[in-house]
């Protein structure tokens, strides 16, 4: 192969690289474990914002240089983007030649040399491959293997990450295409339709035998396929739902992302981690923004373009998947961004050697800057790789992968068993090896089945694409709301509108809880053309609200949709607050207080809490009126917490109320705001005529006595004890109370619950499930002991010394994080001195020192209630 040496470049597209030259934008490596070394091969001029790269027998490395990647009006360069060839003939250390092998294609996104001389490129919208039939050194023919139609044009979310199977087969993927309609058709003609909810393919080397292998991604960029057939892939983007995820996948599998509904943190048919029935789980969160993936003995070396890093994950088996516990081998400055990474075949085998390109500028424009790096790995000093034999599948793994194969024998009884196993991986083998016996089931029989096994069949005939039209009508008015959340699930997705009728009725039941309606609205949503509504939809919501003939309950549940808070952070010193759509007025309100219907009052006055300064008037008359129903005044009283010094005269007279629960919430409002002597003595004057709430009397004196004399924070059979000391039997429906509280607990600011509060940290709608209470009580105690690595706070300094804490979504140019109330606040990078991952949560380790003992055990009790769904 002929190749042209860098010195006789003369090139004039590389002089225009921006504001700040070559020499600002510094990587600052540092290599952080025994056995690393990093070594610069080529750089900008040579190399133009990379996104492929490869390595072949001779040594040669493929790159692919990018100049149309939302390439500026005023970029001067190449048209198409160039797959180049450097080579180091002189083992000089640094790459000696460069040539330009192919210039053809557009927002190309991956490469992989192929067998007999073909390299096969990623564009945007289709997989080709190209070759040099006449040995001089430049690609002359070109051929199709996948085409894409669709149009979305969008660079980075359409075909992506190539990779070859063991077996002969090209694995590539393609990501969530801004849930616009798409085909993908092989050379034989096979054809795959979808459209947001991503996927991964294999096809032959010719691309034909086009399939999907499975789906639910975001953007799942870097893909490798180990010697034992095992798939991973490193999904590149999270969007609202951080983290990027590091995932394995299997045929079949469904990893839950669905475009097509939205970019809300939250939607009901939406997981991201395994939260769904069917649905699988990530390894580990990824470094953010990862492109690429490559095994490493029994773990993985995964880039992260955003984090500035190198990761190592050290794959521990976990029934028939893996867990890890990431190592971070390489870490540099902004300006240094690894993406796609291979593996060198002709390394030694104890010192192997890996090839990354580096995006260098945070921009997402092509802006002319690019580098090439060497990684290598002494193994003979890296003791932290662990073994290299890969290990042997576990027996959860052999058994879903039998499963898998269409070869099992196994009884329905059986599957039906493992589809309840609470390895994830291995259930839904279970159910598609279930899915088989669909077609002999009959609604008669099904009815017969217990609640849990029904759930499980709806899944399976949703696989089997059973006749909705024989099933849907039953399954949606079985007893068990689970079988009904599934089915309306199985509309949705599979946008079945015959149902909507059936989807409105639904909406219209009396006895439906939040969970069902939430289904029931992202359906109808979804039915009427509108999916990217989610669960939003103002119109709607606000008619269902205004419906006197609607069923107060689901009036209440539609209100609780309806306020939103913004996603972009008030001005510094300024509370959130919920913002009121157009059309839901005080006035409104007022009426629907006015229908005296208990669950869509206190839904009223949950909403006016969330934005007290307007409705505290209306809160402080309900709080006032003896005559109310006392439930819905202790909410009222719990809504002007956050505006207790402006009502404090109200708060210490209800302090004296004979109705308990009126009492008691008032204190916990005063608890938060400073009081003179006179108004503490009144209240230990009214302490001496209420014993049975003299812990909360005494908190509301002096907060700081609950923070003295109690067990440390670390010592959780110490507190189990002292919460079992309490005789008063716990009571859930305080305990929701205190968890919405906006002061004395705050949890809602951060979770959510059954429709209610933030998406922060995790929703703890179903945490009841768990059943452990020594677990729960110490993630209360220690919030950072065992802290989920997707939660993991990053703290941000600005150069003005301006601190801002918060999860990580988005990093280029700016970084966007979302804070501690769900906001998201952006800042240009240029603005920020240093950012670090914090080892402390959001959460405050000193919750409890704001709490009685007997508050805790009603926090507990609700957090363990199983009812999150009123």
């Amino acid at each position: 192969m002929n190749h042209l040496t860098v010195c006789s470049l003369a090139l004039g597209w590389i002089l225009n690289f921006g504001s700040l030259t070559a020499a600002e934008r510094e990587p600052q490596v540092k290599t952080l474990q025994p056995g690393v070394k990093l070594t610069l091969v080529a750089e900008h001029p040579e190399l133009a914002t990379p996104t492929g790269v490869d390595v072949d027998e001779q040594g040669h490395i493929w790159v692919v240089a990018t100049h149309t990647h939302f390439r500026p009006d005023d970029y001067v360069g190449p048209e198409h983007d160039e797959i180049l060839v450097f080579s180091d003939p002189n083992s000089e250390g640094r790459a000696q030649k460069r040539q330009v092998f192919y210039n053809a294609t557009d927002a190309t996104m991956d490469l992989e040399l192929g067998p007999d001389g073909w390299v096969y490129l990623a564009e945007r919208d289709r997989i080709l491959r190209i070759k040099d039939t006449n040995g001089d050194g430049k690609a002359d023919v070109e051929e199709n293997i996948a085409v894409l139609k669709s149009e979305a044009d969008y660079p980075h979310n359409g075909l992506e990450g190539l990779a070859w199977d063991p077996n002969g087969d090209l694995v590539f993927a393609i990501g969530e295409n801004f849930a616009k309609p798409w085909t993908l058709t092989g050379t034989d003609g096979v054809i795959v339709e979808g459209a947001g909810e991503g996927g991964i393919f294999r096809c032959r080397a010719d691309g034909s035998q086009l399939r999907r292998i499975a789906e639910g991604f975001w953007n799942p960029f870097g893909i490798c396929v180990r010697a034992d057939g095992q798939i991973f892939a490193a999904e590149n983007d999270p969007g609202e739902r951080p983290p990027c995820r590091l995932l394995h996948i299997v045929e079949g599998g469904d990893y839950g992302y669905e475009r097509s509904y939205g970019s809300e943190a939250h939607h009901p048919f939406v997981g991201w981690n395994g939260e769904l029935r069917g649905t699988l789980p990530m390894i580990h969160p990824s470094g953010e923004a990862p492109c690429g993936v490559q095994p490493l003995g029994r773990g993985l070396l995964v880039p992260s373009w955003s984090d500035h890093r190198i990761d190592f994950f050290p794959l521990t088996p976990q029934g028939a998947s893996y867990t890890s516990k990431p190592i971070t081998l390489v870490k540099g400055s902004r300006y240094f961004r690894p993406s796609c990474i291979a593996e060198d075949p002709n390394a030694k085998s104890q010192k192997r050697t890996w090839y990354l390109c580096d995006w260098v500028d945070g921009r997402y424009q092509a802006h002319g800057f690019g580098r090439l790096w060497k990684l290598e790995i002494d193994l003979d000093q890296a003791d932290w790789v662990g073994e290299l034999e890969l290990e042997p599948p576990t027996e959860n793994a052999k058994l879903a992968a039998l499963l898998r194969s269409g070869k099992s024998t196994h009884s329905q009884k059986e599957l039906l068993k493992f589809s309840h196993d609470q390895d994830p991986f291995l259930a839904l083998s279970a159910l598609q090896a279930l899915s088989q016996y669909a077609s002999s089931w009959s609604p008669d029989e099904v009815a017969g089945w217990t609640a849990a096994d029904r759930i499980q069949a709806v899944l399976a005939l949703k696989l089997a694409q059973a006749d909705p039209q024989q099933w849907i009508p039953v399954l949606l008015t079985d007893k068990d709301p689970e079988v009904q959340f599934e089915t309306l699930r199985w509309i949705s997705d599979y946008g079945l509108k015959a149902f909507l009728p059936l989807v409105e009725r639904k909406l219209a039941e009396s006895d439906l809880d939040y969970r069902r309606f939430e289904a029931a609205i992202a359906t109808l949503n979804t039915l009427q053309g509108k999916p990217e509504a989610g669960i939003r939809n103002p119109a709607l919501l606000l008619a269902r609200v205004q419906d006197a003939n609607s069923a107060p309950r689901t009036r209440a549940f539609a209100l609780r949709l309806l306020p939103t808070q913004s996603l972009s952070a008030p001005k510094e010193g300024k509370l959130p607050v919920k913002n009121f759509p157009e059309g839901l007025t005080l006035e409104i309100l007022q009426q629907l207080l006015a229908v005296n219907d208990e669950t869509l009052s206190l839904e009223v006055v949950r909403t006016l809490s969330g934005n007290p300064i307007a409705a505290q008037k209306i809160l402080s008359d309900i709080a006032a009126d003896s005559q109310q129903d006392a439930k819905l005044r202790a909410e009222a009283i719990a809504g002007l917490a956050n505006v207790a010094e402006q009502n404090t005269v109200l708060l210490l007279q209800l302090a004296g109320a004979e109705k308990r629960i009126v009492r008691e919430e008032a204190l916990r409002a005063l608890r938060s705001i400073p009081l003179t002597l006179p108004q503490q003595e009144s209240l230990k004057s009214l302490a001496a005529q209420h014993p049975e709430s003299a812990d909360l009397f005494a908190a509301a004196v002096n907060p700081k006595r609950l923070s003295v004399g109690r067990p440390a924070l670390f010592d959780t059979h110490a507190w189990v004890q002292a919460l079992k000391a309490v005789k008063e039997p716990a009571d859930p429906e305080r305990g929701r109370r205190i968890f919405h509280h906006g002061r004395v607990a705050n949890c809602a600011h951060c979770h959510r619950h059954g429709g209610r509060g933030n998406v922060v940290g995790p929703d703890l709608s179903s945490l009841g499930d768990k059943q452990d209470r020594t677990w729960l009580l110490r993630s209360i105690l220690e919030p950072s002991r065992e802290m989920a690595p997707e939660y993991q706070p990053r703290t941000i300094i600005l150069n003005d010394g301006r601190t801002f804490t918060g999860i990580r979504l988005r990093s280029y140019v700016k970084e966007t994080i979302r804070d501690a109330n769900g906001q998201n606040r952006t800042f240009d990078r240029n603005d920020v001195d240093t950012m670090v991952e914090s080892p402390v949560s959001f959460m405050p380790s000193g919750l409890v020192h704001n709490l009685t003992d007997r508050e805790i055990k009603d926090l507990l009790a609700f957090l363990e209630s199983g009812s999150p769904h009123k």
